[in-house]
């Protein structure tokens, strides 16, 4: 079994992560478990999880490492939390609890991980705390660097945590040095939120549909609403910090904000916001080069969800590498955390980067013949699975597929994905009609194998994109090969670069279907019933098959379909 470090973090996203001889082997939200999407409150279930996947039990565990110092933990119910958001500017002692966060004091917290460690049976366990931000930033550094021995800069930033929404550090052998802290109410994140809450949608899951609608307004009127959110929040002298204009903290200003962005059109409004972001973040971290002579950048917080804000920090000219690390929202904390502890144990250069995000459960074929097993659906086993996806997708079918590892995060990365085909203008129509239900202006994304990228998307710097952080202009003569998998309106995409030779199945599936077709890319996008989150077990995909209209799933090594297979 070896020796066993545990990482979590509770509230938003609440996720757990093991590692095993210092070897991160496995790493799971909480949503996923309690299919609740979203799920604040503690990861019980992703704790369970983890010590199953490495056969281990409670009481094997001797550390555990937290990836915050302070904030809520305890479940909250999304009515509830909604209901709190509606109320939030009127509460009298706003003011107050503000204070208390920007001290980022840990109050009671320490107690009551104790108490929720042990309802898991974990009671022996010493428990350790690692600063939010220092979290993201690990998390960042230790997962994507590709020589221990450059220096990196790495910036964070997200609504706020321990205080903080923002930091500026450079990182080298192992060694952090802090440049620069943004205290939580100069906060480009809450901003977001509370855009997102005020559209009618869900913060710290919805902000993704702003960005999405973003392309379609006017670019005039967007500029006009980001003139106005600049007179709000900018950088402070030095340039390494966000700073807001009013006394009270952005998140307080908030009514005040909507006050003067009164009347305009909605889509003018979410790309003003989208705008005004990239045009800020973008300076701050030319900013951040020019301080501190270092151009390889990495990112980390949930604010870097934005693949357009990191497409035009990638795109400066002052930066030579740029990568953020895959689903970096709070969701990322135990894994910096547990990075940030095994390179104080046992030494940076020990610590491996993030080999891929494959790193939940796996579909056996004894799990997905008793998926199957009574539901009147049909089991094949063909000689090549991926021939066979293949040839359906190349005949234009619409094929699940619930495969290997399960993908930590917020993006499908072919193992729990619905795969289509990308040339068929209809298939966004389809997908929506058959499982999806999105919002209609939201686009779908493309998986490309790597050697063929050029034909495809703009990526002179030759990028890596095998997360979907990164957006690209696409190619103007590949428009008819990806018309399904890119954004309408301004023709941009956020592609799964595939490595060719890449182990997890997709690459296979894209070879084939190559062959077929001669084209190397593939609409993807995630296994789950609208409002749910992504499948991880071979009954939830199953589940996913029965109650939509899809008609195929590949299952581990079988094909599922819901009439006898003539294959």
């Amino acid at each position: 079994m070896g020796d066993l470090l545990l990482g979590i973090h509770g509230g938003a996203n609440a996720t757990a992560a093991i590692a095993v001889d210092g070897h991160l082997t496995h790493c799971v939200q909480e949503e996923r478990l309690t299919g609740i999407k979203g799920y604040m409150g503690f990861p019980h279930q992703a704790i369970a999880a983890c010590l199953h996947a490495a056969g281990a039990d409670p009481a094997d565990v001797t550390e555990v490492v937290y990836g915050s110092r302070s904030g809520p933990v305890d479940h909250c119910p999304r009515d509830e939390w909604l209901r709190r958001l509606a109320a939030f500017h009127q509460q009298p002692a706003l003011t107050d609890a503000e204070e208390r966060l920007m001290g980022a004091a840990p109050g009671g917290l320490p107690q009551r991980i104790t108490e929720l460690l042990r309802q898991d049976g974990l009671t022996d366990a010493r428990v350790s705390y690692v600063d939010h931000h220092t979290a993201h930033a690990a998390a960042a550094y230790y997962g994507l660097r590709t020589d221990p021995d450059r220096p990196y800069l790495v910036l964070t930033c997200d609504g706020f945590g321990d205080g903080a929404c923002a930091t500026v550090s450079t990182w080298t052998a192992g060694q952090r040095t802090e440049i620069a802290r943004t205290d939580m109410r100069n906060s480009i994140g809450l901003l977001w939120f509370w855009f997102t809450h005020a559209a009618g949608f869900t913060p710290h899951e919805d902000e993704y549909k702003l960005m999405g609608m973003a392309p379609h307004a006017r670019l005039d009127r967007a500029r006009q609403v980001a003139d106005i959110l600049h007179t709000f929040l900018g950088l402070d002298p030095s340039g390494l910090r966000l700073q807001r204009t009013t006394t009270a903290s952005i998140e307080r200003a908030w009514p005040d904000i909507a006050e003067h962005l009164r009347g305009r059109r909605f889509d003018d409004l979410f790309a003003g916001l989208q705008l005004f972001t990239e045009d800020l973040l973008t300076r701050w971290a030319r900013n951040a080069v020019t301080a501190t002579g270092i151009r390889d950048v990495l990112a980390g917080g949930g604010v870097f969800m934005n693949i357009k804000v990191n497409q035009r920090i990638a795109d400066l000219g002052c930066v030579d590498t740029f990568a953020a690390f895959p689903s970096c929202g709070d969701e990322s904390l135990p894994l910096g955390a547990l990075y940030h502890r095994l390179a104080a144990t046992q030494g940076h250069h020990r610590v491996q980067p993030l080999a891929d995000c494959y790193l939940g459960d796996d579909i056996t074929p004894e799990a997905a013949q008793h998926a199957v097993a009574g539901t009147g659906l049909y089991l094949h086993e063909p000689d090549r699975i991926e021939d066979v996806v293949a040839g359906l997708l190349a005949d234009g079918q619409i094929v699940a597929r619930c495969a290997g590892r399960m993908e930590y995060g917020a993006r499908a990365l072919g193992n729990r994905s619905i795969l289509a085909n990308p040339a068929d203008a209809d298939v966004p129509r389809r997908l929506n009609q058959l499982v999806k239900q999105r919002d209609f202006w939201m686009p779908f994304a493309p998986a490309i194998l790597r050697s063929h990228q050029l034909r495809y998307i703009c990526n002179p710097g030759r990028l890596h994109s095998p997360y979907m952080m990164l957006g690209f202009d696409i190619q103007p003569d590949a428009v008819a090969d990806m018309i399904a998998a890119i954004h309408p309106a301004d023709l941009s995409c956020r592609p799964q670069i595939v490595d060719d030779d890449s182990p997890a199945g997709l690459a296979a599936i894209l070879h084939a279907y190559h062959v077929r077709t001669g084209r190397a890319v593939l609409l993807n996008t995630s296994l789950n019933l609208h409002g749910n989150p992504v499948a991880r077990t071979a009954a939830d995909a199953v589940t996913v098959l029965r109650r939509s209209d899809l008609a195929y799933l590949q299952l581990g090594p079988y094909l599922v379909t819901k009439h006898a297979p003539t294959c």
